[in-house]
């Protein structure tokens, strides 16, 4: 046993340090996941830029392009005359400021770069008025192939685009290696994180299921020892009630011949005896009728098995029966039993019976001498909420049938409710009035297990006790 009970406190020994590795291993994992998605994070925002800067060099050529353009259709204009040189710089002209607004899109946070665009706009804002006043002058000049001082200053102003479109160039090529590196150390570290994860993981996963198994072993094993104590204790459990039937049986016999004996001798020599050999004589045969009693409710006890089979019962139709058995206790103590209409539930017919017959009994037993006995049995339909106030816990609601059980006899304590149901544990003393065996409670416990529900008791002393029955509905 104390060997058992080492191994159990071991078990559970491993499984916490087996809990409290996987919560270290986990905690590990989401630390570096969560710093891999950061990392990873970012690599994107750093690519982005990347983008960005690729964008940015690429849309100034554009631009630079666009004004050069210019400049050549506005030679070709000036030298042939041909308007058609005109319509193409009138398109490259639209075009060139929208390009510089463009620009801003791939420059945000950058001061330096908005600056020097902003002083691209309103050069080439200048270079596109110079170009139409060059226009103005051709149209209205006798000759066309003579340049006008527009034209100069027109491709002076140039020259400078051509200067803040290479300053912005050349800090985006600083840009663009400044995050090329950033890009390349975010790389390596997330590529890294990703490999420590994964072989933690590796690492993690493999100890854990070398434990897991290893307790799965361990479990099957403790699992096979307790199908073969399961197995014991049956054959023990049926052994026993063997025994208890036997001995219950082969007593029965003597108890008759000592009743049987007494009460001859008590006729036979009722005048020749006297009064303290007769008064012996009378209890040695209450002894022995109290003794066939405590027997025959033993036996009930120990009969009381699961049985598989159950039927409906008629719960009205039974109580008539047990009503009539104790018709003779009822009518003695002019009881009054009133009971509402009852359900039918699934159940033993016979446990049933004597389940009712025991608190009835209890009833009329247990009644005060100076007031009429009144006995109630109602029925109603419950969700066993109630149950858990007195520490009943059930995996899923369930509805019962509640049969409630009232009298108005002596009543009892509820610090005794434990003690009542337990076996030979009787709340009177023997030489109560109220003496009783003990076992009639003990016994509708037992039946109540047996048909899956619940008995509850309540009582106040000197006011009276109620018994309910819950008895599982069957879905």
């Amino acid at each position: 046993m104390f060997h058992k009970s080492v191994d159990l406190l071991s078990m559970k020994k491993r499984l916490r340090l087996i809990f409290i590795a996987f919560c270290v291993s986990f905690a590990i994992m989401a630390s570096l996941s969560l710093f891999a998605l950061k990392q990873f994070s970012s690599l994107i925002e750093n690519s982005e830029e990347v983008d960005h800067s690729y964008n940015l060099i690429s849309k100034l050529y554009e631009l630079g392009s666009l004004t050069k353009e210019v400049d050549i259709k506005e030679r070709g204009y000036i030298i042939t005359g041909d308007s058609l040189h005109v319509n193409e710089m009138q398109q490259y002209l639209n075009q060139m400021l929208p390009a510089a607004n463009e620009l801003e899109q791939y420059i945000k946070g950058d001061s330096n770069q908005l600056r020097l665009l902003s002083q691209l706009r309103a050069i080439l804002i200048t270079k596109r008025d110079l170009v139409r006043d060059n226009l103005k002058y051709l149209d209205t000049a006798q000759s066309k192939n003579a340049a006008s001082p527009f034209f100069y200053e027109g491709r002076t102003i140039r020259g400078e685009a051509e200067m803040y479109m290479d300053k912005m160039r050349q800090r985006a090529y600083e840009t663009l290696k400044e995050r090329a590196q950033v890009k390349i150390y975010y790389q390596e570290v997330t590529f890294s994180t990703i490999r420590y994860l994964l072989t933690i993981f590796a690492f993690v996963t493999l100890v854990l299921f070398f434990f897991m198994i290893r307790e799965l072993k361990q479990r099957m094993r403790y699992q096979d020892e307790l199908q073969m104590k399961m197995r014991d204790l049956k054959r023990s459990h049926a052994e026993l009630e063997q025994i208890a039937y036997a001995v219950s049986h082969d007593l029965q016999e003597p108890l008759r011949k000592i009743q049987i004996f007494s009460n001859r001798t008590l006729y036979v020599k009722k005048d020749s005896i006297d009064d303290e050999s007769k008064t012996t004589l009378e209890r040695i045969n209450s002894s022995a009728t109290r003794m066939h009693d405590l027997i025959g409710d033993l036996m009930n006890l120990t009969s009381l098995v699961k049985e598989e089979h159950m039927e409906e019962i008629e719960l009205n139709q039974l109580l008539q029966l047990v009503l009539s058995d104790l018709d003779e206790r009822i009518a003695e103590k002019k009881a009054e039993v009133h009971i509402e209409a009852l359900p039918t539930v699934t159940g033993h017919h016979k446990q049933l019976q004597l389940l009712f017959r025991s608190l009835l009994d209890n009833a009329l037993k247990f009644s005060k001498e100076e007031k009429t006995p009144i006995i109630s049995i109602r029925y109603d339909r419950v969700n066993g909420s109630e149950l858990r106030e007195y520490g009943i816990v059930m995996s899923q609601p369930k509805e019962f049938c509640r049969i409630t059980i009232a009298d108005n006899g002596i009543g009892f304590e509820d610090k005794f409710i434990k003690k009542m149901f337990q076996i030979f544990q009787s709340l009177h003393t023997k030489q109560s009035e109220y003496s009783g065996k003990g076992i009639g409670l003990a016994i509708c416990q037992r039946v109540m297990v047996n048909h899956g529900g619940y008995i509850i008791a309540h009582g106040r002393p000197d006011i009276g006790a109620t018994f309910k029955l819950y008895f599982p509905v069957q879905g």
